[in-house]
């Protein structure tokens, strides 16, 4: 009997959500509906009110860590992550959806790139898709240690930029602990996606290493030649 008045109430949260939108819920409502999805055996109320209490708004409990949302009683480490990529989603929704639709140089790559990765995890990479008109057209995320154990990742990478059907990609590299400075093993991977994906010919517009909230371009450095690196 309970779960089902549980269950209703749920019901209830939900209609006006998809009715009235977000504003027709409070916060700790909106978390609750949250919750009931990692949870839905378990009277999510209590605990949302516990998370509120803890941290004080809806933005505060997204951007907590895992460590620190398991610290709420009856919060674990699989709830916990599933709070974190609710977060990690909605950053990827915005970062999508602000002025970024062309990245005509290496500033504003830069730009795009350190708003991306903010303190993203070390060896991040992300390769933005590029037509003709530097207009972003599709974006393919990867970890650069993938690409040490074996061909499948290179494939994946291949046949993304193909269906996207772009003619230049920009390249950036998270190192959220040290300066922004290419090292050997950037190099390297430059030079592995260069070997590996050469039969694609789409030009290589820059690379952005990113680290400490600050960035660096290899083409305004002139770290490597592009009139000689395609991918």
């Amino acid at each position: 009997m309970t779960y089902k008045l549980h269950t209703g109430h749920r019901e209830r949260l939900r209609q006006r959500l998809l009715t009235y939108g977000a504003d027709a819920l409070c916060e700790h409502e909106l978390m609750e509906l949250l919750l009931f999805y990692a949870l839905p055996r378990i009277n999510t109320n209590e605990l949302a009110h516990d998370l509120i209490n803890r941290f004080g708004t809806l933005n505060n409990i997204l951007n907590a860590s895992v460590r620190e949302l398991t610290e709420v009683r009856g919060i674990g480490v699989p709830t916990a992550e599933f709070i974190r990529l609710i977060a990690v989603m909605c950053s990827e929704y915005e970062t999508s959806v602000r002025e970024y639709d062309r990245l005509p140089n290496s500033e504003s790559m830069c730009s795009f790139f350190r708003s991306y990765f903010g303190d993203g995890a070390e060896g991040l990479c992300l390769i933005v898709c590029l037509n003709a008109d530097l207009g972003i057209t599709g974006k393919v995320s990867f970890n650069s240690h993938c690409l040490k154990q074996g061909r499948s990742e290179l494939r994946r990478i291949a046949s993304l930029l193909l269906r996207y059907g772009c003619t230049r990609i920009a390249l950036g590299i998270s190192h959220p602990d040290r300066e922004p400075v290419p090292d050997d093993k950037d190099f390297a991977l430059l030079r592995r996606l260069s070997e590996k994906l050469g039969a694609i010919e789409v030009n290589l517009e820059d690379c952005i290493i990113c680290g400490k909230n600050n960035t660096f371009s290899m083409k305004q450095s002139g770290a490597f030649s592009f009139r000689t690196v395609m991918i």
